[in-house]
């Protein structure tokens, strides 16, 4: 946060201020609840209640002033501290950009249809080894989370990872001028959100829109196997681009994968001259391009391989991703609840293949926003499971009811193959199937809350 007076403050945001003149915020607050002595609460209005109602509740908690609307009743509050302003976020918004306009540090983005969030949290995890970092907390990755990630920063941090979530053409745009990145990772291009922009191709161009923001001195990594997505929108990008993945022409190549298992997956990393062996703590081979991205970035830092190794064996993911527990019943559960598409739920399949355990029972859910990928995209899932043999497949809601179908149709006996509407019949059909030894991965979008499945069978 930055060391302003709020009087001062208002000048720089273009808002009209009434208050006490020499009062400077140590933080700020969205949440009346959360509020700690000397922050900033923005009353942010919201589709089930308005933050203008908290106002005097943050007060009473040690909020030093309020950022409200002109439109709001609240302007006659005497003895309080007031940025009256049109747009409480779109005041929220100015305070990010300006605070990071005066922090000079490497500001890292990361955008991709899949691995998002780990990307982040290796990255984070590799650099915490060298700089004092913030990062996106959970996933604070849209207009309203980035933003509050910003107003986090204050002249101690060394370095910025920020993770950009998009759901429409000219987000990804939006949150590169708030943040100004200087490094920029697209994961991969996948189908995701393909329900509002319709193609593969179109969400290549949001994704793409990080490109054109780096700056001639910046640098972006992409994924080779996304190159002729992409290929349209290279020439927007002034910094240096490099490519990782399996190919031959990649920058940062994955030579060889070999080990992987449940909990260790060793890969050797090929670059430049160099051939690196990369352990990673954490399961799954699409995990390692989520690795080799951050490595990329690290290198380019000036990181050492001693301390981008320690980085990744110390790396906590952030929960409900692939996270494998083992219940009192002697079950191991596979939890990837936080959401889904094609691509991260094929990986969670094969996580589940290489699980060690008795009987192998995917629970497997709707995933939204695949648009004219809909159908197809389920029921590839369902071919998946068949050809990975899992011993049983429940399919859950409406559109998950399209991945048994797929499974069904690949082959897979009938015996095997449960379909259910809802969570709770899904939860009572495991309580009459699982036993001991057995793993179970679930996995479904946000919207399913797929983790109440988990919380039944972790007791």
């Amino acid at each position: 946060m930055l060391n302003i007076p709020l009087i001062d403050l208002a000048k720089f945001l273009g808002v009209r201020y009434q208050g006490e003149a020499n009062v400077v915020p140590q933080g700020v607050a969205i949440d009346s609840r959360k509020v700690q002595p000397g922050d900033l609460f923005f009353a942010l209005p919201g589709e089930k209640v308005d933050g203008h109602d908290f106002v005097e509740m943050a007060f009473e908690k040690g909020a030093v002033g309020a950022v409200i609307s002109e439109l709001s009743n609240l302007k006659n509050l005497r003895h309080e501290n007031l940025l009256i302003c049109k747009d409480t976020l779109d005041t929220l918004q100015k305070l990010a950009k300006l605070i990071r306009e005066n922090c000079n540090i490497p500001v890292i983005a990361i955008t991709g249809s899949t691995g998002k969030t780990t990307t982040k949290d290796l990255i984070a995890s590799i650099l915490e080894q060298k700089f004092k970092i913030i990062k996106t907390e959970g996933n604070y990755n849209n207009e309203l989370g980035l933003p509050l990630t910003l107003c986090g920063l204050d002249k101690s941090h060394e370095a910025l990872v920020l993770e950009m979530g998009m759901r429409g053409l000219g987000q990804i745009d939006f949150l590169c001028k708030l943040a100004q990145p200087n490094y920029g990772v697209i994961t991969n291009i996948g189908f995701t959100h393909a329900e509002i922009l319709g193609s593969q191709e179109k969400i290549a161009e949001a994704k793409a829109e990080l490109l054109k923001n780096l700056p001639a001195q910046g640098l972006a990594i992409l994924n080779y196997h996304d190159r002729e997505l992409l290929e349209p929108f290279l020439d927007n990008c002034q910094g240096e681009i490099f490519w990782f993945g399996t190919e031959k022409q990649a920058d940062f190549r994955i030579k060889e994968i070999v080990e992987l298992t449940e909990s260790k997956t060793v890969f050797i990393l090929a670059f430049q001259d160099e051939e690196h062996l990369v352990e990673l703590n954490i399961p799954g081979e699409h995990n390692i391009y989520n690795a080799v991205a951050a490595i990329a970035i690290a290198l380019n830092l000036g990181m050492e391989w001693s301390l981008i190794k320690k980085g990744l064996a110390n790396a906590e993911l952030t929960k409900m991703r692939l996270e494998i527990q083992s219940n009192r019943d002697g079950v191991k559960v596979i939890n990837d609840t936080y959401n889904a598409n094609p691509q991260s739920m094929e990986a969670a399949l094969r996580v589940l293949k290489k699980v060690k355990g008795h009987r192998k029972i995917a629970v497997l859910g709707d995933m939204y926003e695949l648009g004219i990928y809909e159908e197809e995209g389920h029921k590839k899932i369902g071919t998946i499971a068949h050809d990975l043999d899992v011993d049983l497949l429940i399919a859950v809601g409406k559109l998950g009811q399209l991945i048994g179908l797929g499974a069904l149709e690949a082959g897979l006996e009938k015996s095997r193959v449960l379909i259910v509407e809802t969570n709770a019949l899904a939860i009572k059909a495991l309580q009459n199937i699982i036993a001991k030894d057995d793993v179970v991965l679930v996995k479904g979008s946000r919207g399913m809350k797929m983790e109440e499945i988990v919380q039944e069978l972790m007791g």
